[in-house]
This record gives C-alpha cells, structure tokens and sequence, in this order.
C-alpha cells in the first residue's frame, strides 16, 4: 500500500456514511467501504486502485461486527459505523435467506466501484473453493433496501426481481417500490438535488399540458408531448428531452428519434413532440422533460413501456450481441443509454458454445454482475429486463422432475454423484462434459434406481473441474463441478544466510506436493521469474530455489515463500570484503599543455569515483577514465590551468580515499594578437572611459607594470590606473582626453620569465556642430535648405549629415534621412502646407553624430491653388457678361482668398497701346537665363522635367527680365521673344550654308552673327544634337490653353493637311504675306479637311494637328540621327534600321516640306495671340463669389474671359473660357416649371397659409401675371411676389371663397407661356339632416339620416352614431368612419330608453354639432324571447385589386414628387415598391406611406438618375396584382 502523504487539508475525498448489512449465523455477508486510504486487518481485505480509492471488503459479517471504524490518510481521519442487523423471517428457504443476505450486502457498493469490485471478486473466487449451496438458490426473498445509503451507492436488483409464486412478502411493506421500470439500481428517496429540482418546478409551472406514460410494442411508433403557454413569455423557453437522469436526447435525432415544436398564434401556446419511431426494446425506460425560460424551471417525468413480440422474446439471441453498447454512432436515433459512457470501441471475442442465458436463469442475482462483467455484458439493465421476463415465462420442464443442483464441489480425488428424476423412465438420456458426450467407463458409472439416473465420476481431479449437462430428448439441465485441491504445506523452512558482496546466493525450501505453485516475497512484495531480473525462480520437484547473481548490499532483506498451506521466511545478510590500497596515487607536478596521468591499485575489483576538488569528475574526449580489474586510472590531455587542484579517487561502497596534488606551470605570454586592433593601436572617443583589457596567461599569475615613456602608471586611484589579473592587464582612462594619445609599454613577468608590448591609444571625438542652416526656396510642401561644414571634424572625416525638422510650436523633432547625406544641400518634402516649421544638421564622423546646429528661421510652406474649374457663361446683356465657375480642385493650406476675373477684347481694344521692344539688357538675360536652364528646356533633362518645373523656370525668366527692364513683360512676350531670336539666327544661318556649301558644321558661323545670336546658336546646337524639340511644347501650351479635347485627326484629313500645307507651305509662312491672305489660306485647307472628314475641325484645331506632326516627325528624325548615323551616309542602311524607329509615308512628306527654306520656321509665334497682351482686370478688389458680371462692355463685341484663385502664395494658373464671347443679349421663350404636387388640386383646410411657387425661366426677365377664374386676383387679399426666376402666390389664412381656378400667364417680348393652378379650401361639414329612428325591436334599433347640406367643400368620408341614456344623458359612440345613411344599433340593454345623434366626418375632421333624434327609443321586455335570424358570415375574402391606377409622371429635378395608386383586398394586403424591378428600402430619398387603401410614393428631390419604371405591388394570402408607371425627370438649364 503507497505510504499516504501529508496534506494540509482533509487527505479523504470521498467519506463512506454508515453502512447497514444483514446478519447471519449461518449464511456470510460481505460490507464494502470505499475511501482513498485505509487501514488492513484480518478480516478486511482492502484494494487499492492507480485512481487512489481503496475498497475495503469484510467477510463474515456477523452481529459482532458492528463497530465503529475509522479511515486515516495522513493528517485526515474520517470515522462511520458499521450496524448490523437482524435478519428478517422470511417463508423462505435457509438458501433463500443466504440469498437475501448477499443481495443485501451488495447494495453497499458504489455505481462508480461496481466493474472494479467484480473484477476483484473474480480473482478471489478463483483462489477460494465455493460451497454447493451458495450456488443453489431456489427462491429468492426481496430484501429491505439498506437505510442511510446515497442515491450513487445504493444499487440492488429487489425492483427487477419479482418473487416467486408462493414467496408471501415480509410484513410492515419493507419492500420498497420500484419507480422506474428499467432501472436496475432504484434509488429509495431521490438525490436530494433532484428533490430540490422539483421543488423549484413546483413554485415556478411553465407546463398546460404534460407528456403521459405510454406503451408501444417492438416496431410500433409512440409520440409524447408537452405544452407550454406563451402569453407571460417575452421569447421561446429552452425545452430538453433526457432519458434517464442526464443524457439529453437533442444528440440522439435521427431515423428513431424526431422532435418538433411548433407555435400557435391565436392561444399563444408553444407544442413540443417527441416522437419514437420503430421502437425497440431498450427504448424502454424512464424519460423527462424540462422547460426553462430565464429563472424559471419545470420539468415532469414519464415512462415508456416497450412490450416485446413473441419473436423478441425467443431465447435464441444472442445476449452478448443484444447488450453491448452502440457503436462509433452508426445509428444517431439509438436511445441507448450506456453508449455515453463508451471510452473506447473493445471487441469481445464471442463465445455462442456458450448460454450466458442459461447461467443467468441458474445464477444468484449478486453473480449477474460478475458474469455480465466477465462475458463483456455491459448493457445490465437491458440484460436484467430480458431475464426477468424469460423467468416470468418459464415453463415447468416435462422430461425432468428433478434437476442437477446448479453446482457441485468436491475435494481432489473424492467421488462426485450427479442424480436426476425423470417423468418417463423409458426415456434415453446423455451425459455431456464440456460439450463432450460422455462414455461409460471405470471413472464413469451410471445407474439407473427408477426414474432416478445417477452419473458417479472417480477419483476427481483437477480436468474433471468442468460444466456437465444431461438431455433428454430436445431437454436439458446443467450444473458445474468445482474440484478443490488439498492445501500444499512446506515440508522444509528457510534458513538464515550471510554472504559477501559479488556472490551468489540460494534460498531453498521444500513443499509437500510437487510442482505445486509457490510464491516468492521480498520484505512483502512478490519476486517475478522476469527475464533480466537479478532473480531467478527455480523449482525441482518439491524444491523450490530462488538465486541470486552477484548480491550486493541492496539485498539485504528478508525472503519468505508462500504455499496455500502455509509460509517460510528467512534473513539475507550481504557484507562487504576488507579493502586494501595497494599502490596510491602520487603528486604531479605537470608543464601546461602536457600529459596528466593518476593510476592506484586496490584489492578488489569495485567502481569507483574520481573527484577534484571535492567535485564529481566527468568522461569527456579530453578526460579519460578507465578501470580494468584492480587498477584505476585517470588521463587528461592537454593540461590546462584549470586542472590543477586535489584529486580523490573513492571506491564504490568504501569509505577510502585515495589523495593526489597535481601543480599546473606555464611562463607568462601576451595575447594581443586576440583582440584584433590594427597597428597595435586603441582608437577611444573623447570624453568615455577606456578599459583595455590585455589577455595574459602564464603559471603562477604574471606581475603587469604599465608605463608611458619613461613614467610609470602606479596610481590606482587616480584617472589612468592600471589593475593586474590572473587572466588580463587592465589599463582604465575614466575621461579620455586630447593628451592621452601616444605609446604605452606593458611588461608581465613571473618565476617562469617575462615578456612586453607596445600599445598605441589614440583619442577621437565628434565633429562640431554645423552653422546654421538656410532655407532658400520654399514650395507647397518642400523646401530646399543648405549649410556649411562644420569647422572641427572631430579627428575623422565627416562621413555625411543627418537632417531633422520640428513644427515650430512643438518641440518633439523628426528625422527626415536614415541614409547619410553626402551634401550640404538637402530638399525636405512630405511637410504639411501652411505650418510653420524649423530645420537642423548632424554632422557625423566614425565617432558618431555631432551636436544639433542651431535650428534655422521658421519658414511656412504654401503653394497656390490649382485653376478654378468650369468656367461658363451664364448670362449675356447688351453691356454685361455673368461668368459662373466652380471652386479649384486643390485649395491647399493657405485657403482661397478670392478670385480676379480678367477679360481682353478679341483683335485688341481700340487705343491701345503697344509695349516697347525688349531692350540689350532685357534680351541679354533672356538669353542668359535660357542658356543656364537650357538642359531642362531643351536639352537632355526636358523629358524629365515636368510642366510645372518648367512654368516655374519661365516665371523666374519672367521676374529677372521686368527687374531689368521694368516693362512688365508676361510669359508669353518673353517666349515669343526668344522664338524670334531663334528663328533670326536661323535664317542667317541658312544664308550662311548657301554662301558656303562645303562648310562643316563647325565652322558655319557666319561672321555677321552678334554675341547674343552666337549664344543662341549655341542652345540650337544643343536641341539638334540631343534630339528633343524646342519651346513649341510651352507655346502649344499657351495656345491650347482652355481648350477643351480635341478628336484625332483621321489619316485622310492628315494626308488632306499635309498635301495642302505642301501646296500652300512657302506662301503661307512667309513674311511677307499678309495675315488676311494667310487666313483665307487657312480657311480654304479647313473646308477641304472638312469635307474629306466631316468632323467640323475649326483653323485652330487644324493648327495644333499641324504641329503636333511637324514636331513628331522632327523628334523620330533627332532619334535617326542619335542612334543611326548611318542612314545619312548610305541609303541601304535604311533596312537594318527597326520598324517603330522608321519614317511613315506621311511623316517622310513632312520631313520634305521641313526641307524647303522657311518651312521649318517656328510658324507658331505668329499665333500667339496678341490681345493676350492686354487683359483688363473686372473686379478691383476680390470677390470670394464663384459668379460675377462684367459691365461696362460695347454691345457688339467679342471677348476672353479668364479666372484666377488668389491666396496667401499668390494666383494660380487662369482658366480661360475657351471661345470668345459676343456682347448680346439672347432671347430666351418663356417657360413655366409646374411643380408635380400643383398638377393636382392644391387642397388646404381654412385657416391654414397657402404658399405656392412656381418656377419658370425666359430672358429678358419674364412679365408674370395672375387671375382667377378669368378676373383679377384682389391683391389686398393675396399677395402676389415675382423674381427673375419664380413668382409666389401667399394667402396669410385661406378661406372657401379663394378656392377655384387661378390661371399664371410668363411674357417675354410676344413670346408667353400659361398655367392652370386648382385650389381648394376646405372645412368641416356640417351636421346631418334629419336623423329618425325608424324601428325598435327586441335589443336593437335602426336609424335613419340624411347627408349633410354642408360637405365642407369636401367629400363626406363617414359618420360617427353615438347612443345616450335618457337617465344620464352621457353619451357613447358606437359606430365609427360609419359610411351609409342607415345603421342598425344592437346590444341595448332591455328596459333603458336612448337617444341618438350623428356627426358628418370628411378630411377635415367630424362636424361641429351632431343631429339628435327628435324621439327616444325604448327597449321593451317582450313575454316571448326574440330569436334572431341565422344569416350565413359573408366572405369578405379577395385578392388585391387596383382601384385607381399608376399615371406616368414627369417630375422637375429638386422639387418633391410623387406615384399613387390605391389598392383593395382582404386581408389587407403588403404593399412593395420597386424601381426597375428593383425593392425600394432603406432608401432615405423615397418615403413609402399607405392611407386608407390609398398607396403613396413619395421621391424627395429627384434627380436624372430617379427616372425608370416604378412598380407597386400588392401581395396577400390570395394572390397578388401590381401596377407599372413611368417617371421622367427633367433637369433644368
């Protein structure tokens, strides 16, 4: 038993209660006790399990053995009582009365030890013999059910078993009730927690209507269900099906299983079914039903009986098939009960030579267990069902008046006698063993005394220990014969023995029978002949020998042998032999690196163990240990510093030591060569500490001297010191400074000798900080910054700068570059436009990074605002323009300030003055400034350089040339200008080439050429050789701008262009024509490109495709003279030359008319247009309005318009309109915008303000007049107001006499445009005329009433009839939204007398005053009850049905609209809208609202995209009908 360990708390976890068995004199009881830890006696036999539980048995149990006893696991002890009680007279028989009390005696065990007790119980039978009349119950008496069990361990099989016919029951009903049917354990009260679950049930009753116990046959379907009321509920309540106590019967649905719920509406009931299909036998059993809904609970119990046809109660099946558990869920619907407590699948081997049935029939009921457990039954209640009905249906046996007793036991070598009485004395019988017929013969006598056949077996052995059976004919009975062995005794004991260690041990013994079984103990615990166990079992004959190979100290201990006769123990005592150093171990003293070799001998051939130190000593590749016979060695190569020290050699099981010193020596060394600095030489930082650390060795530990020149380092207080180690020479400088550069001389020696080194330390330290750094350009999100080096660099090169920024409110820095900057230049990006922020510098050498600069001034990057965007004309005077726009795409940081409207007239005002020619000095730095951006303009970096780059490069131009000349000069004039002086230097150019035709290239500058078209010739140069077209991209910028996209120009209008321009070229781009004559030029090429195209290209779109080719064509030749310099040498090579760099057709007829003097000109200067000159800011001041009119304009004439944003960082680029405007006005007809709600009467109750607008448009400003019905509106009554766009008809508070017909007429010179507008004001009618009772009979009266004069200008939509009683005079309504003129009031109370009165109802609400009945109406009490007529209830079912269809509408875009339609059907039904066949919901702009059948769809603000095809549809129950409709919107201009 494992020793019990010391907790603070209780150590027994389960407490066994007081246990009540029955006590006898001459029948044993066995008590079960089941704890975690106990104590063994003699009587009790105690088990212990790997789960901790101990299972104590008591044998014998008799009226002495009620005492107190006590469970004790370390510092816990549980105390319960045994009592014993007497044993109930029963009519039944001594065996019977045994039976009872072993049944009574197995209700103490536990459900959970119940397959372990049995598994024990078959062990111990196995080993113990059995008496004949524990096996030989004939009648069995229900025992009383032991008192003050718990629910888990109290378990018989008294609610299974029934007693026999003639078995009376004790008195007083001791016998307990059995509440389940299939329960094989009952439990006597309940689990005190079921009760309380029941108890809570009670107070808190979910249920109406509870399942009822049922009973369906094998096969038969069963359905049980429950009802639960819904009206307190806010939701569904959680209902759960269990069978038993716990397994929920959700997981089991399948084909056997089904449940359902369902919900009535009109009770508010839930239904839940569960409905068994195809039951089977072990469906049977108890079930329950549990509801939950929040905190409360009811649950209710029901049975399931399943009776069992004649076929499946034949004894033919199987039973160890028929009561296993399911399966790996092969059927889910199974209600079997014990598959939830599978752990694994376990395939028993069947045995079908063997009827379990037939030993359950002949067994006790406290074997049924131990056999169900030993032939894999694990279904026990199923089992116990099925044996209980087979005895319920046995029959008395015909051929056998007597059978065998159901077991038999004999002692080995005695005679057995087996007898039986048969009915028919002539009938054949046969003996069977095992199975085996059985044959006369001298162990095998049979005789026959009457109707008595008795079978004698001689000298019974252990073979004959077996199950007999006698037939006669198709009958049979069984019994069992145990032979039980005489016990075998030890004949010789075991002797007490000592021995040394390494020897070989026997213990023998003899027994007095041979080949008898013995077991060996060692201090208790059993020795097994294993394989490699140091023990072995021998047994020859009646010897018995147990060996043990080279004993040792561990097997001292005591030995004993065990027979079932009787035990032998003796004492083993192992010694150790006397221990003898032969030859110790010496002292070494050993050079590093060599050999150390420890060798000693002692007397005997034991292990032993090596120490240093008083340290275990390890084996490894460089540590050998070796031991052979008596010598022991130890060998370390390589000798090292660290194995000097004090070895011990300690043999195993001795206490000697054998000592040894060993002395390691070495001469000093320096290892500078480990720490890897070059040239010998320490490189510290200013300002740190240096620790160098100088690797040493030598044995004994070297002395270090430092010194420096020829002064010596002997402070070791101070800032330098020196330190000395074993291992190291330490040199530690706390503050590094300046000074401390220059040579050091270390010197180490010892005993051995000594050694030095020379070191160089050198101090660095950071750079200094740079200047201050300067931002020189700031843009709308970067900047461009530079500085100077720094003036020290610290003693190393500076490797680069780091870069940080700062808003200059925060005080949290960034850095803006990971990677060194290599200049002093840096462009910070990614900044945020309008804040102000700082700058700084690192500078960095291999020291590190020096202090911060000193920050730079705050500067705020902006950027102006992108043009403003859609710019168009909104309307046109005889001496005004009003331009409308919309905001810029991009605003930026610095806002929008406002915007400047500029304008210019087309061909130049009149007076106007010209702008002088450029100066020297103007054109002198035009050509400077275009020289030094040359390579960005035109050079090799103008691809790269982007549009706005290049618009900045021009404007700088720009800002250089008016600071010299101070004429103000624009962009334009500045490009024009320069294009002039190419095109001059040009020209003389290719009179030079005339003069000079075999002149290179080189030297073709003619000698007429000034210095400043020298200079220009150069930038020419540079265009030709890099191969990129000059400044026609920022001129075609220029033209085109405003422009809106243009269509491509096909290849017949090209070729249509390119012949013509071939055709017309030198006339059309000579100077000398005039711009008339080029214009009609241009005119005559636009009418044959139209005509060829019909594309309706106008000049300047036949312009920019003539440059766009002329430039394309110059770029492809640039690149043919780059990459094939060939092609102008030999014409083959045009074929090597690749197909997308070759000329097209086309573009080699542009490259000859390029050829022909004067064509190549840069003819786009002249197209530059000149009124661009003189734009004529429109509003002096900024208006911040995105629409302004222009005023003060000539009527005739035509003009730009351009608009620019301003803001903090100046003007944008201006967005000009792109076609000039003509000074006059245009008539626009008048046109009356109806809203869609004025289509329709305009209702409005008196009272109430009528505000209608109507929009309309027409220019001039329309005249506007109203009239109603024809006449003049009386102005002092309604108010009338007119803007340019919409009139405003107002009524303050509408009375009926403004209802009618008001006509709106829009006049715009002898144009107009009329509308109709119905208006209608209502009120509430008056009351009706004459109401008169017109019959009274038994509680009912009918009334009469006429409709009112009054209607309210209004449709009458129902009556309201009220009833008074003439005692009170309170009136009641009792009909309401009533729609006749009769009406039938029922439900008077007989003897009162009532007056009646009626309101008229219409939109408005119910008349004022109500009409009363002149008379009275009394109800009389008549002798003979009225018996009202049987009217059959009216069907007032139908599908829906539209009444009043979709109209198609045309709505106007902004103003409200809405569908109608109306609908009928019953029950009433659901209404869906749809566009394009699409459900409308969730839609915020349509709102959806039905009113008495009248379908509404109401679209707030439509737009163009709210046009389509609108459905509504109308479902219920019987059908369902929709209805299409269009909507057009229209948007006005």
């Amino acid at each position: 038993m494992p020793e019990p360990t010391k907790k603070t708390e209780s150590a027994v976890t389960e407490k066994t209660k007081s246990v009540s068995v029955a006590s006898s004199s001459t029948s044993t009881s066995r008590t079960q006790f089941s704890t975690q830890t106990v104590h063994t006696t003699k009587k009790v036999v105690t088990k212990t399990e790997h789960t901790q539980k101990t299972t104590v048995l008591v044998d014998n149990v008799v009226k002495e053995s009620k005492v107190e006893h006590s469970v004790t696991s370390g510092g816990s002890e549980v105390k319960f009582e045994s009592k014993i009680q007497e044993e109930r007279k029963a009519l039944t028989s001594g065996d019977g009365a045994a039976s009872a009390s072993k049944a009574a005696a197995s209700a103490a065990v536990t459900a959970e030890q119940k397959t372990q007790a049995v598994s024990t119980q078959q062990k111990e039978e196995k080993t113990q013999p059995v008496t004949p009349q524990a096996k030989e119950p004939k009648s069995e008496a229900v025992p009383k059910q032991v008192k003050g069990v718990t629910a888990g361990e109290a378990a018989s099989f008294s609610d299974e078993e029934e007693p026999h016919a003639g078995s009376p029951q004790p008195p007083g009903g001791d016998i307990p009730s059995t509440d389940r049917k299939d329960s094989v354990w009952s439990l006597p009260e309940g689990a005190p927690e079921e009760a309380d679950k029941h108890k809570d049930s009670e107070k808190s009753s979910l249920f109406i209507e509870k399942p009822e116990s049922g009973s369906v046959t094998v096969g038969g379907d069963i359905t049980f269900t429950c009802k639960v009321e819904a009206k307190d509920l806010l939701r569904k309540p959680t209902v759960k099906w269990l069978k038993g106590k716990w397994m929920d019967l959700a997981s089991k649905a399948g084909k056997h299983l089904q449940l359902k719920e369902t919900f009535d509406r009109f009770t508010k009931t839930y239904t839940f079914d569960m409905h068994i299909i195809k039951a089977k036998e072990n469906f049977a059993g108890n079930y329950r039903c549990e509801v939950t809904y929040k905190d409360k609970f009811d649950t209710c119990s029901f049975d399931l009986e399943v009776i069992a046809t004649g076929d499946s109660a034949a004894p033919a099946i199987d039973i160890r098939s028929a009561f296993k558990r399911s399966g790996e869920a092969q059927d889910a619907g199974e209600l079997d009960f014990s598959g939830l407590l599978k752990r694994r699948e376990i395939k028993v081997e069947e045995e079908p030579d063997i009827d379990v049935w037939e030993l359950l029939k002949n067994a006790k009921p406290s074997d049924y267990e131990k056999i169900a457990f030993q032939y894999g039954i694990t279904d026990l209640r199923g089992m116990l069902r099925r044996l209980k009905k087979m005895k319920r249906v046995e029959k008395k046996s015909e051929a056998f008046a007597k059978k065998l007793e159901p077991a038999y036991q004999i002692d080995k070598g005695g005679r057995v006698r087996f007898s039986v009485e048969v009915t028919d004395p002539t009938v054949e019988l046969k003996w069977y063993k095992n199975g085996q017929e059985i044959r006369p013969s001298g162990k095998y006598i049979f005789e026959h005394k009457g109707n008595e056949r008795i079978l004698f077996i001689n000298n019974c052995n252990l073979a004959d220990d077996a199950a007999y059976e006698v037939r006669a004919g198709n009958e049979k009975c069984s019994t069992e014969l145990f032979v039980r062995e005489p016990p075998v005794t030890i004949t010789k004991e075991l002797e007490d023995t000592s021995t040394y260690c390494g020897e070989r041990v026997e213990l023998v013994c003899e027994v007095s029978e041979a080949d008898a079984n013995v077991k060996w103990f060692k201090n208790g615990e059993e020795l097994l002949n294993e394989p490699r166990s140091r023990y072995r079992l021998k047994a020859d004959g009646k010897r018995h020998i147990l060996i043990i190979e080279d004993a040792n100290k561990s097997d001292n201990a005591t030995y004993s042998v065990m027979t079932t006769g009787g035990q032998s123990a003796a004492q083993l005592k192992v010694d150790l032999r006397p221990l003898k150093v032969l030859t110790p171990l010496t002292d070494m003293t050993v050079n590093l690196g060599k050999e150390i070799n420890l060798k000693c001998e002692i007397s005997e051939n034991v292990s032993g163990k090596w120490y240093k130190n008083g340290l275990p000593v390890q084996g490894s590749d460089r540590v050998k240990i070796y031991h052979k016979g008596r010598i022991h060695r130890l060998t370390i190569d390589n000798a090292l510093v660290e194995d000097e020290g004090d070895y011990v050699f300690v043999p195993d099981l001795y206490s000697v030591k054998i000592p040894s010193k060993v002395h390691i020596i070495d001469p000093p060394r320096i290892h500078w060569d480990a720490l890897n600095y070059p040239d010998n030489t320490v490189t510290v930082v200013a300002g740190t500490k240096l620790r160098l650390e100088v690797p040493i060795s030598g044995e004994p530990a070297p002395k270090v001297i430092w010194s420096r020149g020829e002064k010596w380092i002997t402070e070791t207080g101070g800032r330098m010191r020196a330190e000395s180690f074993p291992d190291c020479a330490l040199l530690v400088i706390d503050i590094a400074e300046k000074d401390d550069t220059g040579m050091y001389t270390m010197l180490v020696k010892n005993e051995a000798g000594q050694a030095s080194a020379e070191i160089k330390i050198k101090v660095v330290d950071t750079p200094d900080p740079p200047p201050q750094p300067i931002v020189s350009e700031v843009g709308e999100d970067w900047c461009i910054m530079h500085w100077d080096p720094p003036a020290y660099d610290g003693g190393c090169p500076i490797l680069g700068y780091y870069i940080e920024r700062k808003k200059k409110q925060s005080s949290r820095w960034m850095r803006l570059n990971f990677d060194l900057c290599k200049e002093t230049t840096f462009e910070p990006k990614k900044m945020i436009e309008g804040v102000a922020y700082e700058v700084r510098v690192f500078a960095v050498n291999s020291i590190g990074a020096s202090k911060p600069s000193l920050p730079s001034k705050a500067f705020v990057p902006l950027a102006v605002t992108s043009p403003p965007t859609m710019l168009t004309v909104d309307e046109v005077t005889d001496s005004t323009v009003t331009m409308k726009w919309r905001p810029p795409d991009h605003i930026g940081a610095a806002g929008l300030d406002g915007y400047v409207v500029e304008y210019c007239y087309e061909g130049g005002a009149p007076n106007k003055k010209k702008k002088p020619d450029f100066t020297e000095k103007e054109l002198d730095v035009l050509v400077e400034n275009v020289t030094q951006f040359g390579p960005q303009l035109c050079g090799a970096l103008s691809a790269k350089t982007t549009k706005a780059e290049k618009n900045k490069i021009w404007a700088d131009i720009q800002a250089k040339v008016n600071a010299v000349g101070g004429n103000n000069r624009s962009v334009a004039d500045i490009k024009k200008k320069w294009l002039e002086l190419k095109k001059q230097t040009k020209d003389k150019l290719a009179d030079q080439e005339e003069k000079e035709p075999g002149a290179d290239e080189a030297g073709s500058t003619a000698p007429d050429l000034t210095p400043l078209e020298k200079r220009v010739e150069n930038m020419i140069k540079l265009e030709q050789l890099e191969g990129l077209p000059g400044m026609d991209d920022d001129l075609d910028d220029l033209l085109d701008e405003g422009a809106g996209d243009m269509k491509p120009f096909t290849e017949e209008e090209l070729n249509v262009l390119v012949e013509n321009v071939d055709k017309c070229g030198p006339k059309l781009f000579s100077p000398e024509t005039s711009k008339k004559e080029k214009e009609k030029m241009w005119k005559d090429i636009q009418n044959k490109i139209n005509a060829v195209g019909g594309n309706n290209r106008s000049i300047e779109d036949i312009k920019r495709a003539w440059r766009n080719l002329k430039k394309k064509t110059k770029a492809k030749l640039a690149k043919l003279r780059t990459l094939h310099p060939e092609k102008d040498k030999d014409e083959t090579a045009q074929e090597t030359i690749p197909e997308h760099d070759q000329l097209t057709n086309l573009e080699k007829r542009v490259e000859a008319i390029l050829q022909i003097k004067g064509m190549d000109m840069d003819d786009i200067v002249e197209e530059v247009p000149e009124e661009a000159e003189e734009w004529i800011v429109a509003n002096p001041e900024l208006t911040d309005k995105t629409r302004y009119t222009i005023t003060g304009l000539p009527t005739g004439a035509k003009i730009y318009v351009r608009v620019k944003a301003v803001n903090a960082a100046g003007e944008s680029e201006p967005k000009l309109h792109p076609q000039p405007i003509l000074i006059k006005e245009i008539i626009e007809p008048p046109k009356i915008r109806v809203p869609h709600h004025l289509k329709q009467t305009y209702i409005k109750k008196v009272g109430e303000a009528v505000n209608i607008v109507v929009p309309f448009q027409g220019k001039p400003r329309p005249k506007v007049s109203w009239k109603k019905e024809g006449k003049d509106i009386d102005m002092s009554d309604i108010n009338i107001r007119n803007s340019e766009y919409d009139t405003i008809l107002f009524i303050r508070k509408a009375e009926r006499s403004h209802s009618g017909n008001y006509d709106l007429k829009v006049i715009v010179e002898n144009l107009q445009d009329t509308a109709s507008i119905e208006i209608q004001i209502v009120d509430r009618p008056g009351p009706p005329l004459s109401v008169h009772i017109v019959d009274v009979w038994g509680e009912n009266v009918a009334l009469e009433w006429k409709p009112p004069k009054d209607s309210g200008n209004a449709n009458i939509t129902g009556y309201t009839v009220q009833k008074a009683d003439k005692k009170t005079m309170e009136w009641f309504t009792v009909l309401e939204h009533y729609h006749r003129t009769s009406a039938t009031i029922s439900d008077l109370v007989i003897g009162n007398e009532y007056f009646f009165r009626v309101f008229s109802e219409n939109m408005c609400g119910l008349s004022e005053t109500a009409t009363r009945t002149i008379n009275s109406a009394k109800i009389e009490k008549e002798g003979k009850p009225y018996k009202p007529p049987d009217y059959h209830d009216f069907n007032f079912t139908e599908a829906p049905r539209f009444t009043h269809p979709l109209i198609n509408t045309v709505a106007v875009a902004g103003y409200n609209t809405t569908l109608n339609c109306s609908v009928r059907g019953n029950p009433k039904p659901k209404i869906t809208w749809m566009k394009n066949k699409i459900i409308i919901q969730d839609n915020p702009r349509y709102r959806m609202f039905s009113n008495q059948s009248v379908c509404t769809l109401e679209i707030r603000k439509p737009s163009s995209y709210d046009a389509g095809t609108y459905t509504c549809k109308a479902v219920n129950n019987l059908g369902e009908a929709e209805l299409d409709c269009k909507l057009e919107v229209k948007v006005t201009q």
